[in-house]
C-alpha cells in the first residue's frame, strides 16, 4: 500500500496559500519568493538547469516556411531527409539527442500547437503538455506551460469537495479528459485574479508553472508500488 505522507486537508491548505501567495504578486521577484514562504521541498522544485527559461519564440510563419521547404510534412511531422540540411552543429546535437530518446515523432504535437495558435484552435486530444508547450513556443499572451503537476494544483485548489480532491491529487497524466481543466486554468492565469503589474511583467506565467510545477509535485499522491511475488518451486 502507498502511504500518503500530506492529507487531503493539508494539501488543500498548501495550493490554498499558494494561489493567494500568486493572486497577491505585482512583480516576478515577488513570485520567486514563494517557494521559500511555503518551505516546499528543494526536490520537487523544477531544475533550473535542466529547464532553463526559454527566451526565444517560434512563430506559425517560421513553421510554414518550414513545410514549404520540405523539411516538415502536411501531417507536422519531420523530413525524414531533414538531417542532410542541417547545418550549424547545436542544430545537429539537438537533432540528434531528439533522435536518439525516440522524440522525433513528439515534435508534431508542438509544431500542431504552434500553428493552432494562429486558428485560435484548440482541438487535440493526446499528447496535451507537448500540444500546449507548442502554444507556449509562440508567447502569446493566455498560453502558459502545462503538465500534470501544474494541474494537479490548480485543480485541487479550485475543487471544495474531499473526495474530489484526493481524485484530483492522484492526477498522473495528461488526457482529454483534463482539457476542461486545461482550459480553466488557462483562463485563471490571464484573469483579473492577477495583479495588473503582474501580467505586465514579461512572460510571467513562467514563473507561475515553476510554482505550480512544485506544489502539484508536493501534493501528488504516488501510485502505489507493484509488488511482485517469487513463486517457490
Amino acid at each position: 500500500m502507498t502511504k500518503i505522507t500530506m492529507t487531503n486537508k493539508d494539501a488543500v491548505k498548501l495550493t490554498t496559500k499558494t494561489f493567494e501567495a500568486i493572486k497577491a504578486s505585482k512583480t516576478v521577484e515577488d513570485l520567486e519568493k514563494i517557494h521559500d514562504s511555503l518551505k516546499v521541498p528543494p526536490k520537487n522544485k523544477i531544475k533550473i538547469d535542466g529547464y532553463p527559461k526559454i527566451d526565444f519564440d517560434i512563430q506559425p510563419k517560421e513553421i510554414r516556411k518550414l513545410q514549404k521547404n520540405n523539411l516538415i510534412d502536411d501531417e507536422c511531422l519531420l523530413s525524414n531527409e531533414i538531417s542532410l540540411k542541417l547545418t550549424d552543429p547545436i542544430s545537429k546535437l539537438l537533432y540528434a539527442v531528439a533522435w536518439k530518446n525516440g522524440d522525433l515523432k513528439k515534435v508534431r504535437h508542438v509544431i500542431n500547437g504552434i500553428l493552432d495558435t494562429e486558428k485560435n484552435e484548440d482541438s487535440q486530444e493526446d499528447a496535451l503538455v507537448f500540444y500546449q508547450f507548442g502554444k507556449y513556443l509562440t508567447k502569446k499572451l493566455g498560453e502558459p506551460i502545462i503538465d500534470q503537476h501544474v494541474i494537479r494544483a490548480f485543480a485541487v485548489y479550485i475543487t471544495e469537495d474531499q473526495k474530489t480532491v484526493e481524485k484530483y491529487r492522484t492526477i498522473d497524466t495528461l488526457n482529454k479528459k483534463h482539457r476542461g481543466l486545461i482550459s480553466e486554468y488557462k483562463n485563471w492565469v490571464t484573469s483579473n485574479e492577477i495583479t495588473q503589474e503582474l501580467r505586465n511583467e514579461k512572460d510571467y506565467a513562467y514563473y507561475i508553472d515553476k510554482i505550480l510545477f512544485a506544489i502539484g509535485k508536493t501534493i501528488k499522491i504516488p501510485k502505489p508500488k507493484k509488488i511482485s511475488v517469487a513463486l517457490k518451486d
